[in-house]
């Protein structure tokens, strides 16, 4: 995402990949313990969510 110039060449991929997938892991494991799918949906909105908040600047209005 860096190459395409869609993140800021500030942000740190590594720590950003971890989190997200972190936040689906987490997502699933609460869907599975409720029985429901509603917390899965609720972690990947809030990730998409983020990765579109980092957006490079001038990639931003896209």
């Amino acid at each position: 995402m860096k190459r395409a110039g869609v993140l800021d060449d500030s942000i740190d991929t590594s720590r950003l990949a971890v989190g997200f997938l972190a936040s689906l892991q987490g997502g699933y494991l609460l869907a599975q313990t409720a029985r429901d799918v509603e917390p899965m949906a609720i972690a990947v909105d809030v990730a998409i969510a983020h990765l579109e908040s980092l957006a490079a600047p001038d990639r931003a209005a896209s």
